[in-house]
């Protein structure tokens, strides 16, 4: 997580040199999917997802929940996947991966981590 936080701040994510960061959700030894936030936005936060997967960011306004987030984020790989035709076959098959684990309802169950 440590090392997604800095990517996100060398990316411009968040302004401050502090931030708030925390899990939202774990598959332990794959993927992580966490808020982060700038102490001077006032309200929300990003979604981010990383480990076995492209380190990628969204807004609160566009998921309400991890699960969201992860449909978001597997549609937009795949959009992306899409526009770079063959070479984002393994992109592609990460949306596909990624996709199907968001329909797993035993993964999303309160407590689940």
């Amino acid at each position: 997580m440590d090392a997604a936080v800095n990517r996100l701040m060398r990316r411009g994510v968040v302004a401050s040199v502090m931030v708030e960061a925390k899990p939202a959700w774990v598959l332990p030894g794959t993927l992580l999917i966490g808020k982060i936030r700038d102490p001077d936005r006032l309200v929300g936060f990003d979604w981010f997802i990383c480990g076995d997967a492209p380190l990628s960011h969204i807004d609160c306004s566009l998921a309400a929940t991890p699960r969201e987030a992860a449909r978001h984020f597997a549609l937009q790989w795949h959009l992306d996947a899409t526009r770079l035709g063959g070479a984002g076959a393994d992109l592609a098959a990460k949306a596909g991966a990624l996709y199907e684990l968001v329909d797993e309802d035993v993964f999303w169950q309160q407590g689940a981590r």
